[in-house]
């Protein structure tokens, strides 16, 4: 917990602890690591800071030692994802929303929140539940209005992020750092080599149920890079949330000010935040204009997300079944009475 925090002193970490040392490094790691690093350090941290930006580089980092050192082994043909159903569209547009009714279609898989933390781990599914619900609760009580911005829990169907940062660290305490550098530099870094990784860490999950299910995937940060998912991903069904700008970038900024108060002592420069993530975004859009798609309105998915999902599976050539139609009913008409 030595601040400033040293990536060689973290790897170092990350290898005694794992046992392991290839880490098979490429065109985005460690570099885009060592900027990360390098803008944490430039803040002035909370006690509570210091340990989530810790706790975090110091897990993605093990569990990029894991991965690497698992996909040494050739792809399982059984178990390679197919095409996976991908949500994407600037945050704040109701792609958490969406992603977790498709999770209830009893064809879909959709990575869960304990699955992406850990891939590999080899305790019991109860015990993984419990360790990380534990720690997801720790920071409910440490931020209250957390789950106000994003519902937390060990068995949620997550967003990629987690996964996608065995390569990049597109975390919570990191993200807004990262966009500050590509909106500095003008250009966007390639993460073909993140999704080559997600690609494997998904067929891992498939193999260890023995079953390989159509992957339900989501997560805003697509939008800049979908060409380099796609890449990996050929097969890919994108859907594409749209929500006015001026609702959804206040919100995002809201996000980003909430992980600032956390973790950072100091004033927080908000129109600093407020013009990175408009100049963001708005390339990210750009990045993704000609990519064949289902568009999504967030108005229509709020007001008739049943209808919504039955137009999403229809441009995706797939038919909603009457089990997955009740089971959107069933947790639709739960959702209204809570």
């Amino acid at each position: 917990l030595r601040w400033p925090l040293s990536l060689p002193r973290l790897m170092a970490e990350a290898e005694r602890r794992t046992k392991l040392s290839d880490w098979a490094r490429d065109e985005s790691f460690p570099g885009l690591y060592e900027v990360a690093v390098a803008r944490l350090n430039e803040t002035q941290p909370t006690p509570v800071g210091r340990l989530i930006a810790f706790d975090y580089l110091m897990r993605r980092l093990m569990t990029r030692l894991q991965v690497i050192d698992r996909a040494k082994s050739k792809p399982d043909p059984r178990f390679v994802p197919r095409a996976p159903i991908v949500v994407m569209g600037l945050p704040r547009t109701g792609t958490t929303f969406l992603h977790r009714l498709l999770a209830l279609d009893p064809a879909n898989r959709c990575p869960e929140t304990h699955e992406l933390l850990d891939p590999l781990s080899q305790r019991p599914l109860h015990k993984r539940v419990k360790y990380w619900d534990s720690k997801l609760n720790l920071m409910k009580r440490l931020v209250p209005h957390l789950e106000q911005i994003h519902d937390l829990g060990a068995r949620e169907a997550e967003e990629c992020l987690l996964a996608l940062s065995v390569d990049v660290p597109l975390l919570p305490p990191t993200f807004r750092h990262l966009v500050r550098h590509c909106v500095a530099n003008g250009t966007f870094p390639s993460l073909q080599r993140a999704y080559a990784l997600y690609k494997r860490q998904l067929e891992f999950l498939a193999a260890e149920k023995g079953e390989n299910k159509r992957w339900a995937l989501k997560c805003p940060a697509h939008l800049p890079y979908v060409s380099d998912l796609l890449k990996e991903f050929p097969d890919a069904r994108i859907v594409w949330t749209h929500r006015d700008p001026r609702e959804s970038i206040p919100s995002l900024c809201s996000m980003f000010r909430t992980f600032a108060d956390m973790g950072e002592t100091g004033p927080i420069d908000l129109e600093a935040i407020g013009r990175e993530q408009v100049s963001f975004w708005g390339a990210a859009c750009d990045r993704a204009l000609d990519v064949a798609c289902c568009d999504v309105a967030y108005a229509d998915l709020v007001r008739d997300p049943v209808a919504a999902v039955k137009r999403v599976y229809a441009a995706c050539d797939l038919t909603v079944s009457p089990q997955f139609e009740r089971a959107l009913e069933s947790h639709l008409a739960t959702r209204s009475r809570s």
